[in-house]
């Protein structure tokens, strides 16, 4: 009696979701055989891969990171007048890794070109860059692995122009990596790629640098490098030039994770007298350390790249902490550095906000310090007298005033002394008389206001 009963309320419950127009979904997007119908020349690939696939039982696969992210990838391969079509997709009728379906449009139709069987079990991105001069894009997919999150791989794809005007598609390379580039590191002007993997197999793990580039139709590693063995991931490549010599160099800079509170900087850069790459410090997770989480950038515009190391408040402290909300936030000064023969020159400070995640310029030798206002919301500028280490006068102050805020509604009344403005709120300045009195104008404030 008791199972009738269960099966009446379970029967009675679908009948009343059917009527009120409710649905069940059980499964997830990707798990979809037919995706929603894409319009234009994406819904003509769709159709026609479609008719390709008939019979068959496939599931389309999205790159989750980069430029494109759609099963169906339009990108012109080889330079005639149309974009070929470039689909990912696995075929449970073999296995679960991930298909490459490359379609080319020839007579108003979408005809395939080849099947190739990618190297994972998921695409994580895809790229075009020219790694050989032949203004012909290579084809790089970065795949995920299913046993690992850190670690990807890497297909480095050759697309050849035949004399039928067709084109020919070539796998060349496989490679792991960690982070990856394309950047012309050899200052030949031509991309090269550049990788970072982190060989975890032994019992110390090595970190490799390694630059690979094309020639004679083969990819050929030119460079690799022993980093530092402290590197668990990496944030960011960054790329600049300078010149030596009356010649330009290239330099790349890796944002290194250490730990879950520290980070540092690895340099590479191009050595002309011996044409090979070498590292800029010896000795980077030491060099270039830091507790806050901020990416190497130009920060002054000069067209170099700076490194963020940590350096004390006048105050004495290396971080004024603020306890909020249960969560304790670090104000760091931090000082940026150029690169230059293992060695960093000062270039100029800022003061780090954790609350609001922004950056100020600070010029100021010894004589000004911050603190941060809980029930305004705002952090303090103020003077800092070095002999008696008492806080005095507030020059000005930056003040984060969220959407909700009833302050908000009345934006008019700030529209002058705006710094940022997002989605969430207005950043917002206001200058004291013993600012005015100290030189601090509206268009310092502006300019040395930096959201990250």
């Amino acid at each position: 009696m008791k199972l009738k009963k269960v099966l009446s309320v379970i029967i009675v419950t679908i009948l009343l979701l059917s009527l009120s127009g409710c649905s069940l979904n059980f499964f997830s997007t990707e798990t979809l055989l037919k995706p929603p119908a894409l319009s234009g020349k994406s819904g003509e690939v769709q159709e026609a891969f479609n008719k390709l696939m008939s019979g068959k039982t496939f599931l389309l696969k999205t790159p989750t990171k980069g430029d494109y992210k759609s099963s169906f990838v339009l990108y012109n391969i080889d330079n005639d007048e149309d974009e070929e079509a470039i689909v990912f997709y696995t075929d449970s009728s073999t296995d679960t890794t991930v298909r490459v379906a490359v379609l080319d449009y020839v007579n108003r139709k979408w005809i395939l070109v080849t099947d190739i069987k990618g190297s994972g079990s998921g695409v994580y991105d895809v790229a075009f860059p020219d790694l050989d001069g032949d203004k012909l894009p290579e084809i790089v997919i970065s795949w995920s692995l299913f046993y690992t999150k850190i670690t990807k791989m890497l297909t480095v794809y050759k697309v050849s122009k035949l004399t039928d005007n067709s084109f020919n598609i070539e796998t060349l390379a496989n490679e792991y990596f960690n982070a990856k580039a394309f950047l012309d590191l050899n200052s030949n002007d031509i991309n090269d790629l550049v990788i970072v993997y982190l060989d975890d197999a032994a019992e110390v793990q090595n970190s490799y640098f390694r630059a690979f580039s094309i020639q004679n139709n083969a990819i050929v590693k030119f460079s690799e490098i022993l980093l530092d063995s402290t590197i668990t991931s990496v944030s960011a490549i960054h790329y600049d030039e300078v010149n030596l010599k009356n010649d330009s160099y290239s330099r790349v800079f890796m944002d290194c994770i250490k730990s879950d509170t520290s980070m540092f900087t690895e340099v590479v850069s191009w050595d002309f007298e011996t044409l090979k790459a070498k590292r800029e410090f010896s000795t980077p997770s030491k060099s270039t350390l830091r507790s806050v989480k901020l990416l190497s950038s130009d920060i002054d515009s000069d067209g170099k790249i700076e490194i963020p190391v940590n350096t004390n408040f006048f105050t004495g402290e290396k971080a004024v902490s603020v306890s909020l909300s249960g969560i304790t936030y670090s104000f760091s000064m931090v000082e940026w550095k150029n690169v230059s023969d293992d060695k960093t020159s000062q270039n100029f400070k800022s003061v780090y906000n954790p609350i609001h995640s922004y950056l100020f310029n600070f010029p100021w030798s010894d004589d000004v310090t911050v603190n941060f206002d809980k029930i305004e919301n705002q952090t303090n500028f103020c003077i800092f007298n070095t002999t008696t280490k008492e806080i005095h006068d507030i020059l000005f102050s930056i003040r984060f005033i969220e959407n909700n805020n009833k302050l908000a509604r009345d934006i008019e009344d700030f529209e002058d002394y705006i710094l940022f403005q997002s989605e969430s709120g207005i950043f917002v300045y206001e200058i004291t008389p013993y600012g005015e009195n100290y030189g601090i104008t509206d268009e310092f404030l502006k300019s040395s206001f930096i959201k990250v």
